[in-house]
């Protein structure tokens, strides 16, 4: 092995690359002072890992860098290559051995080999023991030279440990060394730590116990309260689930029930109708009783004027042709009066005609726009029938009236006796006449103006009895709302005091807040704002509702304890005393403020007490409250998103962009306090608004009553009337049946009579029979209606009220025209059968004077038929009068059992109005009541219900099972504080404990193999250092009387430990006596210094050796000396050597030469001295 060549850049005066090559054999490098020859040898201790700045002739690292000339600029780093040829693998590395060293001005600094980079250790490995190296006795310049006399023995045996290869040893050995304190000192560290550990365990194994216990219960407390809590909600969804299903049937049912009230309605305004109609029947009926009253008597009269006239054949002549013109004259009467009457009748006919055309048109009208069309068909099929009634009615009349043509053709004059008595009676008659019209027309004005009161306090009363059921209805809704308030406002005052609506953590220390002290409250209960702020604030606030204010921050550390003692939780406390208030900046409320939509800082709109002003302010300070989200999101972009903000609807917009929003069930318990303020408010209105609500009913209900007995008494006081009005009106007819009577008899009828009659009559069946004709199409058209009800169906319940009110305001006006036409048509026949009577009269008086006739028997005959024939209609009449009241009874009856039906039923809405209530109720706790079960799972265990159902065990006896959880808590509680770590800790201090004490067997072991190993390191270095020292003490020896050409040397330790003794010089020049180094010359120090080198080297030879003006003390001969005993060492070793001395040049195979060239910068010029002697040489020859 051998150095091959430096190669420097930046390092000193190089400032260029610079490469010096290197032969085996001599090389001196040559140059005048300061040139920077010595620049090359710490070049290469430099790179083989010199660490004194010093030593390399600088104060600090860095100067080793070309720091410039006045012409060039100073270099940022320095460079140095050395590289080895180590084909004999002298170096434990590759053949060619390249060491690399950079510095940069920074600081920073590199070392490589073969071009990766290593430690500086790894450079100092690498040439250990080789006697190479920056500080071996390879590399020696003047300093060292002086410093082997200078030094110490000590220091001096340094040279002979490297000779001797031990130091490689002697590291091993200070790094065992090193270690073994290291061993020594971790033994004592566990020697103390295992006296501390034993003192823990014993305390640790007694709360391990503990908490071994504790977590045993508490694992069953845990998994049985699992299935407890999961039993109970299944339990209590059941429940729930049978209330709603219940709740559902009392919805369906109060529907029902209010269906049935509707249906009452439309039955009772139904039957009310059916009634009146009857009422107006037997009203009809009972003027035709009278009619045929009358008739009867008028039957009756004319049989027994029949009889008399029989009787009285015997009677003068002349009083028969008196009363004959009597008679004449009464016809003259009877005419007039029939044209009059007549008159009347087509007049109220006409009437009646347009009445009945305009209830027709309203009658189709209705059954146009009909809600109940089932009841207008039965309605339309009954008028059908009626009309088929009326039509074989009206058939029979035309019978009869046709019947009573052939019996006026057959009828003959007859003649009554008539005296002054008779003439008398008449005038009688006349006045009592005329006073009974007077008082006939009168009670019909009375009984005309009770039906107008009638009807209008009906109308009055229907519509009382309207706003009475809608009013009824309104109370009773609003009684509804007002319970289901109250129990709202109930249990949230229960929620409130067991804190159900609160985090698990939360409502322990609510709970236990006077143990903890210094709790103000829940933020949630803290705060009150306007409803229609609810959903905004709770999106606002989030989880933060529930954070506790507390007094200060030694209250939160309590209340944070006792939730980790008791594990009952986690909590967010808000300490007074350390919370920062937020708020927006003044610029951002300013823009804010102009911008529309905004309503408000969050803050601004909630009241609280002051002294929580800034826990309040660090949730609410920084949150800005807008009515729409695209208001919001129009404020967020101008903002450049850089506010909170949130909308009415909870839509949440946050600093950055991101939007948060949806629906969903809001959670209503969140701000208890504040409902429960706003619920105790909202309560006494609505009392007040029920409690008004009762009184409309209560006096719609007075009013109702009172016009209820007002129409009773009118309609009592109507009856009276008609009745009154009756017997007026019988007495009226009676005093005109006498009034006829004495006409018969007091004249007699007119032959012309006949005519008129049968001309009355024949018109009479004309007019019948266009009657049947417009009967005809009624008929079609009720058949059309029928039709286009079964296709039309529309409810039209307001058009059909109106169309009821007018039908029966014009059948009402229908009726009196009809009664006036009844009685113009009985007034008519008994002018009629008066005439008829005066003519037969007249006829009888007539056929008198001439011869008598069989006439009179058959007229008799004929009266006494048409007498049974009336007596049977009078009949038939009192049976239907008789059907009309059974069947306005029942109606009635019917009315009765609705109202007592409608009463049960509003009893029954009551109750279940209340069942109702109560279930909501019960639904609202058993939904808190789940919500709160739910809440236990989710704080304490994290989990749903699903998942903890999964996991939970089936529970047969629940109420057993809760009493066996509560003995759990029960012995969990009497184990009092409870180190669960103690478990952990114990185990870790164990394993801790028995690991250290295995260490410290390992330590202990590892010692004794550490000494062991230093003692055996010590015999090796006691042996080598030996071997070596005696070798090159003999050398020593030699080689000084070689270099001194005499005299005496010898190398001495200073004691017999091998390890530490020094090593001592002892010289004797020739000539001199045994002398201290001390008294040498210089000459003679560099001489001995040299001389033991070359001992050295013969004992270790080395690939090259570095010497650097060593020679510089020694006079010519010694210089000669020097340089021809290296040449002794030619091929065992390279020398380089630093030199200004013509002796040490003369033996150099290459001669390198430092220069200066330009200032400052050093350059190297070489030249090999072989290849000119040989040159010379050649040349001498």
């Amino acid at each position: 092995m051998f150095l091959k060549k430096i190669e420097m850049i930046g390092f000193k005066s190089f400032a260029d690359r610079t490469k010096i090559q290197f032969d085996q054999g001599i090389t001196a490098i040559v140059g005048p002072n300061g040139s920077g020859k010595s620049n090359v040898t710490e070049s290469l201790r430099w790179a083989l890992g010199e660490q004194s700045a010093k030593s390399l002739r600088g104060a600090k690292m860095p100067d080793i860098i070309f720091a410039g000339t006045q012409n060039r600029k100073a270099l940022n780093f320095a460079e140095v290559i050395v590289t080895f040829d180590n084909e004999d693998k002298y170096l434990n590395s590759e053949k060619e051995v390249s060491i690399t060293r950079r510095l940069y001005r920074n600081g920073d600094s590199e070392f490589l080999i073969n071009g990766k980079k290593v430690r500086l250790k790894d450079v100092h490995d690498l040439f250990t023991d080789t006697g190479l190296g920056r500080d071996s006795f390879s590399i020696i310049s003047q300093g060292k030279i002086e410093s082997i006399f200078n030094s110490k023995p000590e220091e001096r045996r340094a040279i002979f440990e490297e000779a001797a290869g031990v130091l490689k040893y002697k590291g091993r050995k200070k790094e065992t060394e090193s270690k073994l304190n290291g061993t020594q000192e971790n033994i004592d560290r566990l020697d103390d730590i295992l006296y501390e550990l034993n003192t823990q365990l014993v305390p640790l194994k007694a709360q391990r116990d503990t908490a071994l216990k504790y977590q045993g219960l508490e694992e069953e407390r845990v998994k049985l309260e699992l299935s407890v809590v999961v039993a109970q909600i299944i339990k209590e969804k059941i429940s729930y689930d049978e209330r709603e299903e219940s709740l559902e049937k009392i919805k369906k049912e109060l529907s029902e029930i209010a269906e049935k009230q509707k249906k009452f309605e439309l039955t009772n305004s139904s039957i009310k109708d059916k009634r009146q109609k009857l009422e107006f029947q037997k009203e009809e009926l009972q003027t035709e009783v009278v009619s045929l009253t009358r008739l009867k008597s008028d039957y009756q009269g004319k049989i027994e004027l029949f009889d008399s006239q029989k009787n009285a054949s015997d009677k003068s002549k002349a009083e028969i042709e008196e009363r004959l013109k009597t008679a004449e004259i009464d016809e003259i009467d009877y005419q007039e009066k029939l044209k009059e009457v007549q008159i009347s009748i087509e007049e109220n006919q006409l009437q009646k005609s347009v009445l009945e055309k305009e209830l027709v048109a309203l009658e189709i009208e209705q059954g146009k726009y009909s809600d109940s069309p089932e009841v207008i068909m039965e309605q339309l099929r009954t008028d059908y029938v009626d009309l088929v009634n009326k039509e074989a009615e009206i058939t029979n009349q035309i019978t009869r009236n046709k019947a009573e043509i052939d019996n006026i053709l057959r009828t003959t004059r007859e003649q009554n006796e008539n005296s002054q008595q008779l003439e008398e009676k008449f005038a009688e008659n006349q006045r009592l006449l005329e006073q009974s019209k007077t008082e006939v027309e009168k009670s019909k004005l009375d009984v005309e103006g009770l039906l107008d009161e009638y009807k209008k306090i009906a109308s009055a009363q229907s519509l009382v009895s309207q706003e009475f059921q809608k009013a009824q209805n309104e109370m009773f809704d609003q009684l509804d709302i007002l319970k289901n308030q109250r129990a709202k406002l109930t249990s949230l005052e229960n929620i409130q005091a067991n804190h159900s609506n609160y985090y698990q953590g939360v409502k322990a220390v609510l709970q236990n807040a006077d143990n903890i002290g210094g709790i103000v409250g829940p933020v949630a209960d803290l705060i009150s704002f306007d409803s229609q702020y609810a959903t905004a604030m709770e999106i606002a606030l989030g989880a933060g509702a529930q954070n506790v204010i507390v007094e200060d921050e030694n209250s939160a550390r309590k209340a944070i304890d006792y939730l980790k003692k008791s594990r009952q939780g986690r909590a967010t406390f808000l300490p007074l005393t350390s919370i920062r208030e937020r708020e927006l900046s003044q610029n951002n409320i300013n823009k804010l403020q102009g911008m529309n939509g905004f309503i408000d800082v969050a803050l601004n709109l909630v009241e609280f007490e002051p002294r929580i002003f800034k826990a309040l302010s660090s949730l609410l300070g920084t949150t800005a409250i807008v009515d729409t989200t695209e208001n919001a999101s129009q404020i967020a972009k101008a903002l450049n998103y850089s506010v909170r903000i949130v909308t009415l609807d909870g839509t949440l917009l946050m600093p950055g962009g991101s939007y948060s929003g949806g629906a969903g069930k809001r959670n209503s318990t969140t701000f208890t306090v504040a409902e429960i303020d706003n619920l105790k408010k909202s309560l006494p209105q609505m009392e007040e608004a029920l409690k008004t609500a009762e009184l409309k009913v209560q006096e719609l209900q007075n009013k109702r009553d009172s016009l209820t007995a007002e129409l009773e008494n009118i309609r009592q006081a109507g009856e009276m009337a008609r009745l009154a009005s009756q017997e007026k009106q019988i007495k009226l007819e009676q005093l005109q049946k006498e009034e006829e009577d004495f006409k018969i008899q007091l004249s007699f009828i007119s032959t012309s009579k006949d005519s008129l009659e049968l001309e009355s009559l024949t018109n009479k069946n004309k007019e019948l029979e266009q009657e049947l004709s417009a009967i005809a199409i009624k008929k079609v058209k009720i058949d059309g209606d029928l039709s286009q009800i079964r296709e039309n169906q529309a409810d039209l319940k307001l058009i059909q009220d109106k169309l009821q009110n007018d039908i029966q305001e014009t059948r009402l006006k229908l009726s009196e025209v009809s009664s006036e036409l009844r009685f113009s048509a009985t007034e008519l026949s008994r002018l009629e059968r008066e005439l008829e009577d005066t003519l037969a009269e007249i006829k009888g008086l007539t056929l008198s004077l001439t011869e008598p006739s069989d006439l009179s028997l058959e007229e008799r005959d004929n009266l006494s038929n048409k007498l049974v024939e009336v007596e049977e209609r009078l009949e038939s009449c009192n049976r239907k009068i008789i059907q009309i009241k059974f069947e306005s009874e029942d109606l009635q009856a019917q009315l009765d059992d609705l109202e007592d039906e409608n009463a049960e039923n509003i009893n029954l809405r009551q109750v279940v109005g209340d069942k109702r209530t109560r279930l909501e109720m019960e639904l609202e706790q058993s939904k808190n009541y789940l919500l709160s079960r739910q809440s236990l799972l989710t704080d304490n265990y994290h989990m749903s219900f699903e998942e903890a159902k999964d996991k939970s065990t089936d529970i047969e006896d629940l109420k057993q099972s809760e009493m066996k959880l509560r003995d759990l808590e029960k012995a969990i509680r009497a184990l009092g504080v409870v180190n669960l770590d103690a478990i952990i800790q114990y185990e870790e201090v164990s394993t801790r404990y028995d690991f250290l004490n295995t260490q410290k067997e390992d330590l202990l072991q590892s010692k004794e193999m550490l000494l062991t190993t230093i003692s055996d390191m010590d015999e090796e270095v006691k042996v080598r250092f030996k071997t070596t020292f005696e070798a090159i003490r003999e050398s020593f020896k030699m080689t000084f009387t070689q270099m001194f050409g005499g005299g005496n040397a010898d190398l001495e330790l200073t004691s017999d430990d091998l390890l530490e003794a020094g090593v001592e010089i002892a010289v004797q020049p020739p000539g001199k006596k045994l002398a201290s180094l001390n008294l040498m010359s210089g000459g003679e120090k560099a001489l001995t210094a040299l001389a033991l080198l070359f001992a050295i080297l013969r004992v270790r030879t080395v690939p090259f050796v570095v010497l650097d003006e060593v020679e510089a003390a020694l006079d010519e001969a010694n210089v000669k000396r020097f340089g021809d005993y290296m040449t002794r060492f030619d091929g065992a070793s390279q020398f380089i050597v630093v030199t200004h001395r013509k002796g040490t040049m003369a033996a150099a195979d290459v001669m390198y030469g430092v220069t200066m060239q330009e200032s400052g910068i050093s350059k190297i010029v070489s030249v090999k001295l072989k290849d000119i002697d040989e040159k010379v040489l050649e040349e001498e020859k």
